[in-house]
């Protein structure tokens, strides 16, 4: 099968791309609201940018209701802070929940509505997961705004830099982060989700004694 994106001509009912760039980390990203209450949402287009400085950068689409744009982006731009929280197996109804478009009234914090217990940020005023096992605290950067073909309008991009980093101790075994153990959700597309249970190791290509060093600390983050 070949298609145009723009054509949207794939014949099927489901868009092959939302399921073939997987899987996608899922940004689970608390904020402060403007009235004080916290919000957290989960974005599925998230990754690291680079890592000396360590950086990320996600998109959101307009809200689906509303058609303004997401909270979590207002709240970005507005403070200049926000967390990143990992969502472990044993979270993933709770972050499934936070994905709700419009919550139910009278309720206002997100945290509340998805029974999640709040653990304030070291560097912010930002609530954070506290059953998450990872977690990253951010000073925003910057924005970008690109145009969608149609139905989404326009899409912002936030660019973020990470200036803390929570691990929990009982998940670093050695020098390393036991990720099999802490079981990570991804998205894979669709309604589809997977866990991350197993990994395993290869060694990058030799080239020479006098520049492996540099191959080594880029794939180690070491700088």
């Amino acid at each position: 099968m070949f298609y145009e994106p723009r054509k949207n001509n794939h014949g099927l009912q489901y868009n092959p791309f939302k399921s073939s760039t997987v899987p996608r980390v899922i940004g689970w990203i608390s904020t402060k609201n403007e009235d004080g209450t916290d919000n957290i949402a989960p974005y599925s287009q998230f990754t690291n940018l680079t890592f000396d400085p360590p950086m990320v950068i996600f998109s959101a689409n307009q809200h689906p209701v509303t058609g303004d744009r997401k909270t979590t982006v207002k709240n970005i731009e507005r403070t200049g802070t926000f967390v990143y929280n990992m969502v472990s197996e044993n979270l993933k109804e709770a972050m499934n929940a936070s994905s709700i478009a419009v919550l139910p009234e009278g309720v206002q914090d997100k945290f509340e509505y998805c029974q999640l217990e709040k653990e304030t940020a070291q560097l912010m005023d930002v609530e954070m997961v506290k059953a998450s096992p990872i977690k990253y605290e951010f000073k925003y950067v910057q924005s970008l705004r690109l145009p969608a073909c149609g139905g989404i309008a326009t899409v912002d991009i936030i660019i973020a830099e990470v200036i803390g980093i929570h691990v929990a101790d009982e998940y670093i075994e050695g020098d390393k982060i036991n990720i099999c153990q802490i079981k990570p959700v991804a998205r894979l597309g669709y309604y589809d989700f997977t866990v991350i249970d197993n990994s395993f190791e290869m060694e990058p290509p030799i080239i020479d004694e006098a520049h492996q060093d540099l191959v080594n600390r880029g794939l180690e983050g070491r700088v």
